[in-house]
């Protein structure tokens, strides 16, 4: 599920045309805030003095410029906070972006708690927008073991380097193969892995 949410006088709406993102929070209810660390785009010292006069934020703890990029560590405050929140329904987070005043979550709940999600979270503010999808959990390709062998061997002896150094014989004499069941577990790994890639860039 992803909602949009516009949260007046929290810190999120001070931020103005930037585009920040949550890389990672830790949170504290017993002690009533969190700590959260974000990357804001383009580079703007005006945010962070903004962010330290907002309502709900408790300290900076620092502020780095990396390129055109700040990544701010910081304290807000966990009651009142969409953060906080969420994390007391159990959601399971998958992203926190913001954008011109505008939270966008996106996380993982059963079904039959999305109304709950709805009519609750417009006590935090205006609810923008929201979507559902079916969450889909990709590990990643599933390799035989001599599949695996194949594409480790090939990999560490640089038959994958350019140019070669090691070639097709070399490496399928040290696993023992032939050198047709070497390429033939080399590229069902090469097709396994194409797939997921494709797959996951597509979504």
């Amino acid at each position: 599920m992803t909602i949009s949410v516009q949260h007046e006088g929290c810190w999120t709406s001070n931020l103005g045309d930037v585009d920040a993102s949550t890389v990672n929070y830790q949170v504290y209810p017993e002690r009533d805030y969190l700590r959260s660390r974000i990357t804001v785009y383009p580079k703007d010292k005006s945010v962070v003095l903004r962010m330290k006069r907002s309502r709900g934020v408790l300290k900076i703890n620092k502020a780095t410029s990396y390129g055109d990029v700040y990544f701010v560590d910081f304290l807000n405050r966990y009651r009142d906070s969409l953060a906080g929140w969420l994390y007391d329904k159990e959601v399971m987070f998958l992203f926190n972006r913001i954008w011109r005043g505008t939270e966008t979550w996106g996380f993982v709940i059963p079904r039959d708690r999305v109304s709950e999600i709805l009519g609750e979270v417009s006590s935090y503010g205006k609810l923008v927008n929201y979507t559902l999808e079916d969450f889909k959990l990709n590990l990643g390709p599933r390799l035989s073991p001599a599949e695996r062998r194949a594409l480790k061997t090939a990999f560490s002896r640089g038959y994958l380097d350019y140019p070669r150094k090691a070639d097709a014989d070399t490496v399928a004499m040290e696993l023992g193969l032939s050198k047709v069941t070497f390429l033939h577990h080399l590229r069902n790994a090469y097709r396994k892995l194409t797939v997921h890639y494709l797959n996951s860039d597509l979504s």
